[in-house]
């Protein structure tokens, strides 16, 4: 069964893609980095702010930049996935085993859904609309202190476990 689902997880294209291009492996990588760098760059920021860093700045200015942390969420998805289904190409293991044995992927996965209950609940419990017009020198409610907080920690969870994925064991 394990070598089946394993089969259905390569995904050939992928892996003729970085077999064929000596430079599309590391191509992978940059657009990795410049999409952590937009997502946790900005969020970050976005957080610190909250936080109550930079109180001089206005959340609105910072707001702005929102959609360019999405655009780098999805550099980090995609690229993620690139890597994933074409893991075989550079190591030789199936995304299968990588996937179900690699501990540190696995955590990454966690502190990465855990960011996003994260930004569900900033904006389930109002507390993106009572930090949206936060001028300058004011200071966010506390409930929105303590998600920032825990998005910064889940963030740098997830860059930290997934630096350590080469590390993981796939066998």
């Amino acid at each position: 069964m394990e070598a089946f689902i394993s089969n259905i997880m390569r995904w050939p294209f992928v892996e003729d893609y970085f077999r064929a291009f000596a430079w599309a492996w590391p191509l992978n990588e940059v657009m990795h980095f410049v999409g952590l760098i937009l997502l946790v760059g900005i969020v970050g920021m976005y957080d610190l702010r909250l936080l109550g860093l930079a109180k001089k700045v206005p959340v609105g200015a910072l707001r702005q930049l929102l959609p360019w942390a999405f655009f780098g969420l999805v550099l980090v998805l995609f690229s993620g996935i690139l890597f994933t289904t074409g893991i075989y190409t550079n190591v030789g293991v199936p995304p299968y085993v990588v996937l179900t044995h690699d501990v540190y992927l696995q955590l990454k996965f966690v502190f990465l859904g855990l960011a996003g209950l994260n930004l569900l609940a900033f904006y389930v419990t109002g507390m993106a609309r009572a930090t949206d017009n936060l001028g300058p020198g004011e200071d966010a409610p506390p409930l929105a202190k303590t998600i920032a907080g825990a998005s910064l920690f889940c963030w740098v969870a997830v860059m930290y476990f997934g630096r350590l994925i080469p590390w993981g064991q796939f066998s």
